[in-house]
């Protein structure tokens, strides 16, 4: 009686799971635009939780400062906060530490940006949780130690900043409005080197800022210079490539509607992410590619297709683009002894083609 319990259980969790691996995700991820959202964006997982984003030191890091970006946004016809933090280089921890009667930390750090000549990073972080993931934490720490100032910030629905459901359009709009805060806020006659910096899912969101740049900002009344270089990490040559590949499809892969169910929709969706367009449009942008050949959520082959694109793109010349590879995973390549170096020496080139 028992053995033949536990084999009637057995055979209905079995013939469950076949239910919804068969139809019933087939069908939410065809027919759901949420379930698609959700699925590209992650922002329903929010770890680590309870932070306090106000005070950065509470998430372990030395040097940073919080503020608000505050504006009305075009896409979602409403007031959109974002929660961005500003952290200082090594060279600077110690004017943290040193009393001025007439200016606040903020102030003064504000300042700091203002005035520098040192590299001006703008982070886009990938899907899921928010800026103060631990491997974000870490790499700030690399950036930090090369002597950059960072700006890296949440998109709307992600962290502290505006609960609304993220679009492709909109969270470019975020890194948009952000960029728009440094260039307004760098000096401009001998202006820093202002970096670019994506990751996973942010490289498609800097791949679209930089491409259509001059669009974005002529419809909203700006006017702005391209940054002097992009940085993709961990990057993917589309996002019909990246779900395809996702180590979450091999579930449904095998399906004979596999590509009809959950490839077909995010051709005419809303999210697009075809960072391999984007980039053949920017033959005069210098670009640095880092990928991980052990990396299982973003396919090592999708960045090869991706940079053959690019070079495809500027045969007939253009700026320096330069393919890394390291052998981590997806999200510690913070860890990677070499990865100062690689930076360092890409952005001797770019200065070069400054002063050219």
């Amino acid at each position: 009686m028992v053995v033949g319990a536990i084999l009637l259980t057995g055979a209905s969790l079995t013939a469950s799971v076949l239910v919804l691996q068969v139809a019933v995700l087939p069908l939410l991820f065809r027919y759901s635009k949420s379930v698609q959202r959700k699925m590209v964006f992650s922002n329903c997982i929010n770890y680590p939780k309870n932070l306090d984003f106000e005070n950065p030191q509470s998430c372990n890091l030395v040097g940073g400062r919080n503020f608000n970006i505050v504006f009305e946004s075009v896409v979602d016809n409403c007031t959109i906060k974002l929660g961005v933090w500003h952290i200082v280089p090594c060279s600077l921890f110690r004017e943290l530490f040193v009393v001025h009667d007439y200016l606040s930390i903020d102030q003064r750090l504000l300042n700091e940006l203002r005035k520098t000549r040192n590299t001006v990073v703008l982070y886009c972080h990938g899907n899921s949780n928010h800026r103060a993931s631990p491997h974000r934490l870490q790499m700030y720490k690399v950036f930090q130690d090369l002597n950059f100032h960072v700006i890296t910030f949440d998109y709307r629905g992600y962290g502290d900043s505006t609960h609304v459901r993220p679009t492709e359009g909109g969270v470019v709009e975020d890194a948009l409005q952000v960029y728009n805060w440094i260039m307004n806020n760098v000096r401009q006659n001998e202006q820093p080197t202002v970096v670019l910096w994506g990751h996973s899912l942010g490289t498609a969101i800097a791949a679209n800022l930089v491409s259509n740049l001059d669009g974005l900002c002529s419809s909203r009344g700006v006017c702005l210079p391209p940054p002097n270089a992009l940085v993709l990490e961990a990057p993917f040559n589309n996002l019909l490539d990246e779900i395809e590949c996702h180590p979450f499809s091999k579930l449904v892969s095998w399906l004979p509607y596999f590509r009809g169910s959950f490839v077909k929709p995010f051709m005419s969706s809303e999210h697009t992410f075809t960072t391999d367009c984007y980039l053949s449009r920017v033959p005069s942008l210098p670009i640095l590619m880092l990928h991980s050949r052990g990396d299982r959520i973003v396919p090592y082959d999708l960045a090869c297709k991706l940079h053959e694109c690019i070079m495809t793109s500027r045969s007939k010349g253009g700026a320096p683009l330069v393919f890394h590879s390291f052998d981590r995973g997806h999200n510690d390549l913070c860890e990677d002894p070499d990865l100062p170096a690689v930076v360092a020496n890409f952005l001797e080139l770019v200065k070069k083609k400054r002063n050219m």
